[in-house]
C-alpha cells in the first residue's frame, strides 16, 4: 500500500514529466547537440530532485498522520514507474550504432518504440510485465515475453536494446545468452552506474537507484565491459547522466554499453 502510494505520486507529478519532455524535444529540435544535451540534463535533475523531495516528504506525512511505529524494508525500496519519455542521450547511441531492425527487451509502455519507429526502424518489443506490455501492444509490436527465453529464431534482429533492464534480471547471463542467439550485430544497454559510490559516501550519499528493491545486478564501468566480454568480441562502455560535482568530480548516473560482433564503429543503417 505504500509503495503503491509512492509510486502515484510519482505519477502524479505532471510538472517533472512536463518539464522532462519540453527538453527532450528541444534537444532533438536542436539536432541532439550534446552540449545542449548537458545544460538540459542539468536542468532535467535539478527538477527531478525537487519531485524526489516532495514524494519522500509526503510519504513520511503520511506515516506521521497514521502514527506509523516502524517502517520495513518493503515500504522504502520501491519499483519506479516505467519511462513516459525516451532519453535524447541514449536515441543518439541507438540511432549512431544500431541496425535497421530492434528488438527492445523490458520495452515498459513502448515509449522508446514510439520513437524509433518514426525514424524508419523495424521495431518489436518485449516485456516481462504483463500489463505493460499489453499497454505497449497499444503503439507498437510488443510481446509478453521473458528475456531468459526470447521466442524468436536465431538471428532474428540486427541489434537488441536492453535499456535499464539488466539491473532487475535474476539471470543475466541466461539473458545474454538469449541475446546473442538472436542478433546479427549487436547489444546496445544502459545500467545505473555504481561508480559514484565512492564519492557519494564520503559526503554520507545514496543514490536513489539503490532504493529499488528490484534492483539485483550492480555495475560499475569495468564490471560492465568484461560482463559483456563474455558474449562479445568488441566492446565499448561510457557514463552518462551527469548529476553534480563532488570535490571535483565529474559523476554520471548511468553507464551506456555496446557489445557487438563487429568492430564498434559509428554506423549508418
Amino acid at each position: 500500500m505504500v509503495r503503491e502510494l509512492v509510486r502515484l505520486k510519482w505519477f502524479q507529478n505532471k510538472n517533472f514529466w512536463k518539464s522532462r519532455n519540453l527538453f527532450i524535444k528541444r534537444f532533438l529540435a536542436a539536432g541532439g547537440n550534446i552540449i545542449g544535451l548537458q545544460g538540459w540534463w542539468r536542468r532535467r535533475q535539478v527538477i527531478r530532485n525537487e519531485v524526489m523531495k516532495t514524494i519522500y516528504r509526503d510519504f513520511f506525512n503520511h506515516h506521521e498522520e497514521k502514527k506509523t511505529l516502524m517502517l520495513h524494508r518493503g515500504d522504502l525500496y520501491a519499483p519506479g514507474p516505467p519511462v513516459t519519455a525516451p532519453s535524447g542521450e541514449i536515441l543518439a547511441i541507438i540511432e549512431t550504432y544500431a541496425g535497421k531492425s530492434i528488438l527492445d527487451i523490458g520495452c515498459g509502455h513502448g515509449v522508446y518504440g514510439r520513437e524509433l519507429i518514426k525514424k524508419g526502424y523495424e521495431y518489436t518489443g518485449i516485456e516481462a510485465n504483463e500489463e505493460y506490455a499489453a499497454e505497449a501492444a497499444k503503439y507498437v509490436t510488443a510481446f509478453h515475453m521473458r528475456a531468459e527465453k526470447l521466442e524468436f529464431p536465431d538471428k532474428s534482429f540486427d541489434t537488441v536494446i536492453m535499456l535499464e533492464v539488466l539491473e532487475h534480471l535474476d539471470d543475466p547471463y541466461g539473458a545474454l545468452a538469449e541475446v546473442v542467439r538472436v542478433t546479427r550485430k549487436n547489444l546496445i544497454v544502459s545500467v545505473p552506474n555504481l561508480g559514484p559510490m565512492t564519492d557519494c559516501v564520503e559526503h554520507n550519499l545514496v543514490m536513489h537507484h539503490f532504493m529499488d528493491g528490484t534492483h539485483v545486478n550492480f555495475f560499475t564501468g569495468g564490471m560492465l565491459e568484461r560482463f559483456l566480454r563474455n558474449y562479445f568480441p568488441y566492446v565499448t562502455v561510457s557514463e552518462f547522466g551527469q548529476f553534480f560535482n563532488l570535490s571535483g568530480s565529474k559523476l554520471y548516473y548511468h553507464l551506456a554499453g555496446i557489445g557487438s560482433f563487429e568492430s564498434i564503429e559509428e554506423k549508418g543503417r
